[in-house]
C-alpha cells in the first residue's frame, strides 16, 4: 500500500515462447526467471500482493513452489498476439482489484525490489511510471499504472510515460534469446 492506496503486481509467464522455448523456467545465475521475479516482488514494501499469471501448468506449479499466488489465464490470453494489458485486466477482474497495478515481466531478472518501489513512488500522484535503461529505451522491468486508467483504455496510459526510472544498463537485461541467459 502506498498513500492509502492498494498496489498489486502481476508476473505474466506464458509457456509458449518461440525464441527461447520454456523461457520463463530458464535459469539465470542459478535461479529460474520466475524465481527472480517472485523474489523482487516479495521484497517490495508497497506491494500488497502479487501473482503469476499463466496458461501453463508447469509454470504455475513452479510459481506456487516459489511462493507466489497463481492465476490460470485463458488460452486466448496466451497467444503470440496477446498483450500484457489484457493479462492485467483479466487479473484485476478475476483475481484481485487494487488502486495500482504493477507489471513485472520475468524476463528482467536483474530488477530489484528497490526498482519496483522507486517506480511506484514516482507514479505518485500521477498516472504511472516505467523503467528505462540508460540509453532511453524501455527495458521492460517495471510498469506501474492506475488500475482504473488501464481498465478504461485497455492500454498503459500515455501519461504513464512521463514518469520514469532510469535503471543502469548493467541491470537492464531483457531475456529474449539463449545468449541473454549468459550475461553477467
Amino acid at each position: 500500500m502506498i498513500n492509502g492506496q492498494s498496489c498489486i503486481a502481476i508476473i505474466p509467464a506464458r509457456g509458449g515462447s518461440k525464441r527461447l522455448p520454456r523461457k520463463n523456467l530458464a535459469h539465470y545465475r542459478g535461479k529460474s526467471l520466475i524465481d527472480w521475479a517472485v523474489r523482487a516482488a516479495k521484497g517490495s514494501k508497497y506491494l500488497d500482493d502479487f501473482c503469476v499469471s499463466s496458461e501453463d501448468t508447469e509454470i504455475l506449479t513452479h510459481a506456487l513452489k516459489a511462493g507466489a499466488q497463481i492465476l490460470k489465464r485463458p488460452d486466448w490470453l496466451a497467444t503470440d498476439k496477446a498483450m500484457n494489458e489484457g493479462v492485467l485486466v483479466h487479473s484485476l477482474y478475476t483475481w484481485k482489484w487494487a488502486d495500482w497495478i504493477v507489471l513485472l515481466q520475468p524476463t528482467s531478472p536483474q530488477r530489484t525490489a528497490e526498482d519496483i518501489d522507486t517506480c511506484i513512488e514516482r507514479a505518485q500522484p500521477g498516472h504511472g511510471c516505467l523503467t528505462y535503461n540508460e540509453h532511453g529505451q524501455r527495458n521492460g522491468a517495471v510498469y506501474v499504472c492506475r488500475s482504473i486508467e488501464l481498465i478504461a483504455r485497455i492500454e498503459f496510459p500515455r501519461e504513464a510515460f512521463e514518469h520514469f526510472l532510469l535503471m543502469p544498463n548493467n541491470r537492464s537485461l531483457d531475456v529474449d534469446y539463449p545468449q541473454d541467459l549468459e550475461r553477467a
